[in-house]
């Protein structure tokens, strides 16, 4: 499962709530019916529920410029377990997420569809409800959180098998964005910026020197572009890739220079030796 949180320094409680009720991409059986889950809330009304989390966020306990009002909280699966997944079992995830984020909060989730691609949105109040603490997730607990709700779909529904998501990365790995990892997640294919990391790697290996390197990125379709008057990056596409964000930085670069400085003084080490050795011969 694909946890992405949202962050709303505004109070656009109606906003949020008008678009997850929207009945255009509304998940839908084949009765018209859905769910509709509601945390700390009474009524059925849009108009009742943003004033009630108007009236909440009055009990705030410590208020600043930048607070966050709510958060706009989406849960996804990809679309190849659609097969596999029901509206029954997105309600019982939504349900234990919102446990497991903090119930104590104010929460309103709605099942959409996109292309065969099924998700969950959350609106979630920025503070508990009628005590005015923060709902705010440090990285450490927002980490926790993903890894035990994933951990609740595989215990519960192992047949889920596709949106299971690897949450720890290595550190080196060049970083993907959001939107990257969104669309990844949802079609199964290689981004543009994955394709460009490979060929890369691929002239990186066989070059021996940074002049080869270029020469190659080129061959390979990856025109080389300049700033200040010193390559740093590539084009593929529509798009520019600069070599230090695709985990090619400067100090990486040089060492194909150095490598090619060792042989030279190796090789010049060598033909001293065989000149000296000649010598003594005659």
């Amino acid at each position: 499962m694909l946890v992405k949180i949202k962050l709303l320094k505004k109070p656009a409680f109606r906003k949020v709530l008008d678009y997850i009720l929207n009945d255009k991409d509304r998940l839908l059986d084949k009765n018209g019916e859905s769910f509709v889950i509601t945390k700390n809330l009474y009524g059925r009304s849009i108009e009742g529920w943003e004033k009630q989390l108007k009236e909440n966020e009055m009990h705030r306990l410590h208020k600043r410029s930048n607070s966050v009002y709510l958060s706009h909280e989406i849960l996804s699966w990809h679309r190849e377990d659609a097969k596999n997944i029901s509206l029954e079992k997105m309600e019982l995830m939504a349900r234990e997420y919102i446990r497991l984020r903090n119930s104590k909060g104010i929460f309103v989730a709605v099942p959409h569809f996109d292309k065969e691609h099924l998700h969950v949105h959350l609106l979630v109040s920025g503070v508990e409800y009628k005590s005015g603490k923060v709902m705010r997730l440090s990285k450490i607990k927002l980490s926790k959180l993903k890894q035990e709700i994933e951990q609740y779909q595989k215990a519960k529904f192992p047949e889920l098998s596709k949106s299971i998501v690897a949450y720890e990365k290595k550190k080196t790995l060049p970083k993907k964005t959001e939107k990257e990892y969104q669309f990844k997640y949802r079609t199964g294919r290689e981004t543009e910026k994955e394709k460009v990391i490979a060929k890369i790697k691929d002239c990186y290996n066989k070059a021996n020197s940074k002049e080869f390197f270029f020469k190659l990125l080129n061959q390979y379709g990856l025109k080389t572009y300049e700033r200040a008057g010193k390559i740093t990056g590539v084009v593929f596409g529509k798009y520019k890739f600069r070599f230090k964000r695709l985990g090619f930085d400067d100090i990486k670069l040089e060492e194909l220079d150095k490598a090619q400085n060792r042989k030279k003084e190796l090789g010049q080490s060598r033909k001293r030796d065989m000149n000296r050795n000649f010598r003594k011969e005659r």
